[in-house]
């Protein structure tokens, strides 16, 4: 049988309105149609009219109810109940454009796009391009509505030296943020002065532990929570400088700043990364002190929770929120952002009162008015891509530079700025344009300028000067890039092409900033992604900046598929999602190892908390849920609860947590607390699980970190082989399993290169390098904690000697002294190591003999110096058995090295001490040990007691291991030996019955304890303790 043909059936979905009007306008045509008369004839259809209506013909009605029913077409087809009420409320502080001004839609790539309604657009065959011109600006304000400095209190005009009054933005929000301890969201645009509204805050939470005219300083912490290290560092210039005349103490806290005990209780202001506070209010004991301090916690950029780093926002605000539930204690939350589509829903998850807390500024309080251009070129093929882009480029610096314009042209690469500089000025000379970047070569400022670019160092920076171009990026060094910004700030180069690490922190006047391109590679990911939009709005924000021009020009260049993307995100169209889900369980073990979360209904409370819960209520498809179960549930209880479940039977599995599904508790174990400390993931343990052994050689070590699901997202790309074939054959002394053609055999020779001090040319290679130096680090440190545990001794020493390896950059065969970077020069090293002098060896030979072994006698007593630098302890141990399967050990430490501060630090060493069965490859005690400066320079022994089993047959010695934490070949290891132990007799004799008469009661002396007992006189048993009983009584 002839198989037919299958014909698809079309399928119109339309709403209850849309069907109501359609039949609206078929029983008006019936109307028509029994009308007397031609159709379309004035006057006729004016029946059908309101009375007094202007008489219509057909094509007209046709026209209203097409318009009519479009409108209808284009709501929303699935809007809930009671939604516009919502955003009809009219709040106080919130000046939102958008809201109120009509909007025309636009159609790009087949996807639906709302834009102002002065947008322009153009269409071109090799790019689409939109325009939107700047915001009118708010009518400007009356200068007696500003704060004035001078109305502030002592504090407040001790912080704001220097300005007159608060600006616009400022003085709004001035009220609720000085004068209330209402929870706080500010968006307003980037430059607005957002940091002086955290400033205000700041005062105000002073303000609260002011006693008398002094602040209490031990009172409080007030954290301010960065987007990245950069700024952190920036942040801390700033409030320090601004605080510093309060005595207030400003630090900084991220992965590149570590501060010790001391130093955190006297830091008053900590400004910390969201991955930094994460790992420190993780932690249930020792930092949890800290956490309780915090009495203000300010969240920048708070819009990132859209990012892949949103889910360490969330967990870090659920965290607060429950602590000030639990604890009583007033904790205020601020949070800043430069965009925020959905503000009130941000607004919920922070717990901010709109009336109150919530401030919105659009566009319009821009400090400089900034229009902006996106371009979209049109092209499948990578390269002619880039020509395009290119193109596009010139042509917008050419139109900007004509008309008397310094231009920013940002690209994602070092190697790039000097690529685009060159084929930019290529570009010019051969149009003939170069006299637009002409200077008057006999000026004063022009001659001084020469002059200081023929001393510079750098090539580039020497040849693209005399043309008006110039290049800026993290790898020139710091006199030539300061060199580069003052040429631009005095406008002696008309063209800065950078990196965007210029956008952060420093303040270059530029009329116009161009996006060339919105590629980046992205180590986490091992791929190159969109540029995000937080560096997109920072690069804008270099535009015109207030005290340089009048306006300002952003222009962004891309492909034509990402063109719409950047515009919604620009003109605020994308709602902010949750990737809560994606790391729920994680952040669940983080809870249950804090002790906030112990069963399955706290957890279910606890997910109620996050960003995540806000937005699943309000568009649950996104999530997964459907409106049905939305409808019969409206907390979604049940759906939290079988994601809790869920995670809860993976973290079991992966032996994180014990979860007893029956009762719904859950209990973490060690390899759970181990993991929510040092940030491990849960599918990283579990590979853990399956491949750790109690014996593994080093080439297994490095092979099991590089599967850790952290470099999953690393890529091999067919580019990358010759070099990494280079790196494995110079720099790789362990064998990489599997060859470098994988992923982990790309971790692995990049793990090795790092350490080698292997030089790597590709960006992408230095960026993949640097990611996995990070995180190999602390998965190295976390598996060496898991053996600890485990009690497996060979394996612990392994691990711990590739931790150092690893801070170090320096391998275990390598001579120890080269730890001390920059004392001993590499001759000097390498002769040590060919002569194979142990550390040992050189404290105990004269330093003139040192001299004649290497060859160098002058160099012999700063070799013998630098070997007493490296931490070495002399230990004493003496064993006592308490029982015959218990022994009491009292281990003594001395120091038996020269304490030096620029080497040591000015604090104390760290040492690993643990005792271990060499028969039975068991550690049966292990502990942290500080040795602090002061006992190394006394010389006063460190006394420490501890108990550990014993088994019989007695076993022939136990070893006890002090390992330095830090220092590479700093290793005490101590016999101690069993062979003259004598343990206590196995069943020891009973105390002999003396022949003494029974005493009687009264022997007590004590009436009221003689009427206790109900007889006259004790027995035998009873005489024999009773006078020592009641002399140690009396």
């Amino acid at each position: 049988m002839e198989e037919m043909p299958i014909y698809a059936r079309s399928i119109f979905v339309q709403s209850n309105e849309e069907k109501k009007f359609m039949k609206q306008v078929r029983r008006e045509e019936k109307k028509i149609s029994k009308l007397p008369g031609q159709p379309g004839q004035p006057g006729q259809l004016g029946q059908l009219g309101a009375e007094g209506d202007e008489p219509m013909d057909m094509a007209q009605l046709k026209a209203i109810r097409e318009r009519q029913l479009r409108d209808i077409r284009e709501r929303p087809l699935l809007a809930r109940q009671g939604r516009t009420a919502t955003e009809n409320i009219k709040y106080p502080f919130v000046f939102d454009k958008l809201r109120e001004v009509a909007m025309k839609s636009a159609y790009m790539g087949g996807n639906k796009l709302l834009l102002p309604e002065n947008a322009s657009r153009k269409d071109l065959r090799t790019h689409e391009e939109i325009h939107i011109p700047a915001d009118e600006p708010e009518a400007p304000v009356d200068a007696g509505l500003l704060i004035k400095i001078s109305e502030l209190d002592e504090l407040g005009r001790m912080v704001f030296k220097g300005m007159k009054s608060l600006n616009r933005i400022q003085s709004v929000v001035f009220d609720t943020a000085y004068n209330t301890n209402e929870n706080l969201l500010i968006s307003a645009p980037t430059g607005a002065g957002k940091t002086n509204v955290a400033l205000l805050c700041v005062i105000h939470e002073l303000r609260q532990h002011l006693d008398g005219d002094k602040v209490r300083k031990d009172d409080f912490k007030i954290v301010y929570v960065a987007p990245m290290k950069a700024l952190a560092a920036e942040m801390v210039r700033n409030f320090g400088a601004r605080l510093a005349p309060l005595g207030i103490a400003v630090r900084e806290l991220t992965g590149d700043m570590q501060l010790t005990k001391k130093e955190l209780a006297q830091t008053h202001m900590i400004i910390t990364t969201p991955e930094k506070w994460d790992v420190v209010t993780r932690k249930s004991t020792g930092d949890i002190g800290l956490a309780q301090a915090v009495r203000l916690l300010i969240f920048d950029e708070v819009h990132l929770l859209h990012d892949d780093r949103g889910p360490v926002i969330e967990s870090l605000v659920a965290r607060t929120l429950r602590q000030v539930e639990f604890t009583q204690t007033m904790i205020r939350i601020i949070g800043l952002s430069a965009t925020l589509p959905n503000y009130l829903d941000v607004c919920d998850f922070l717990r901010v009162n709109p009336m109150k807390g919530l401030f919105y500024f659009d566009g319009r309080f821009r400090p400089v008015p900034l229009e902006q251009t996106f371009v979209g070129v049109k092209s499948a093929r990578k390269m002619e891509q880039l020509d395009l882009i290119d193109k596009v480029c010139f042509e917008k610096m050419i139109d900007q530079v004509k008309q008397g314009y310094q231009v920013l042209i940002f690209v994602h690469a070092r190697n790039a700025t000097v690529r685009t500089a060159m084929k930019l000025r290529d570009l010019v000379k051969n149009e003939g344009l170069t006299h637009y970047f002409r200077r008057d070569e006999h000026a004063t400022n022009v001659l001084d300028a020469q002059r200081q670019v023929d001393r510079s160092r750098n090539k580039q920076v020497r040849e693209l000067y005399t043309d008006g171009f110039s290049v800026h990026h993290a790898g020139i060094l710091r006199p030539d890039r300061n060199l580069v910004e003052k040429l631009f700030s005095d406008g002696m180069v008309q063209v800065l092409v950078c990196t965007a690490t210029l956008a952060w922190g420093v303040n270059l006047p530029a009329h116009t900033v161009i996006i060339k391109g919105t590629e980046i590679y992205d180590s986490k990911r091992g791929a190159y992604v969109d540029i995000g939009i937080l560096d997109v709005m920072q690069i804008f924000g270099r535009a015109g900046r207030p005290q340089y021009e009048k306006s300002g020009h952003g222009i962004i260049l891309t492909t034509h598929e990402k063109l719409t993307n950047y515009l919604r995100l620009l003109t605020s169209q994308t709602p902010i999602e949750s990737q809560f889900q994606d790391c729920l369980v994680d952040n669940l073990n983080a809870e249950i190892v804090l002790g906030t979360v112990s069963n399955v209904d706290e957890a279910v409370r606890w997910l109620s908390y996050s960003y995540f819960f806000v937005r699943l209520r309000k568009n649950p498809m996104q999530y997964g849920v459907k409106y049905d179960e939305l409808r019969l549930d409206p907390m979604l209880v049940s759906h939290r609860r079988e994601l809790i479940i869920i995670a809860g039977r993976k973290l079991d599995k992966a032996r994180m947590i014990r979860f007893e599904e029956k009762t719904g508790y859950f209990f973490s174990t060690d390899l759970g607390r181990i993991a929510s400390h040092y940030y491990i993931k849960y599918d990283t343990i579990e590979v853990f699980n399956d491949i750790l052994k109690d014996f593994m050689s080093d080439d297994n070590i490095l092979s099991m970190v590089a599967k850790a699901q952290e470099f999953n997202q690393i890529r091999v790309r067919e580019e990358e082989m010759e070099e990494l074939d280079a790196l494995y054959n110079d720099t790789c002394p362990m064998v990489v399993q599997g060859g470098v053609e994988n992923v982990n055999g790309k971790v692995n020779v990049l793990l090795q290169a790092y350490v080698s001090q292997g030089s790597v040319d590709s960006f992408s290679l230095i960026s993949d390098m640097s990611y996995v130096a990070q995180n190999a680090a602390r998965i190295l440190r976390a598996l060496f904690e898991i053996t600890l545990r485990k009690g497996w001794p060979v394996l612990a020493g392994r691990l711990l000697v590739l931790c150092k390896v690893l801070d170090h950059r320096q391998w275990h065969f390598d001579h120890p002294l080269r730890q001390l970077r920059g004392m001993l020069s590499s001759e000097v090293l390498e002769k040590l190591e060919v002569k194979k002098l142990t550390v040992e060896k050189l404290r105990e030979l004269p330093a003139d003999e040192i001299g004649r072994m290497i060859n160098h006698v002058r160099i012999g007593g700063k070799v013998r110096e630098c070997a007493m630098f490296i931490p070495m302890v002399d230990v004493d141990v003496v064993v006592q058995p308490i029982t015959r399967t218990v022994l009491r050990v009292r281990l003594t430490l001395t120091a038996n090295f020269q304490w030096n501060d620029r080497v040591h630090g000015t604090q104390a060493e760290p040492f690993w001490i643990w005792v271990e069965d060499p028969d039975n490859n068991t550690i049966y005690h292990h502990e942290y040990f500080m040795m602090a400066k002061k006992h190394v320079k006394t010389q006063e022994p460190q006394q420490l007691v501890f108990t550990i089993p014993i088994f019989e047959p007695l076993p022939s010695q136990y070893y006890i291991r002090v390992a330095s934490d830090r220092w590479l070949g700093s290793e005490v290891t101590h016999p101690v030996s069993f062979k003259h132990l004598i343990l206590p007799e196995r069943h020891p004799p009973h105390t002999k019955l003396l022949d003494l008469q029974p005493l009687p009661i009264t022997a007590l002396q004590n009436k009221r304890y003689q009427d206790l007992y109900k007889f006259t006189h004790f027995n035998p048993m009873n005489t024999t303790p009773l006078p020592f009983t009641i002399v140690s009584g009396s």
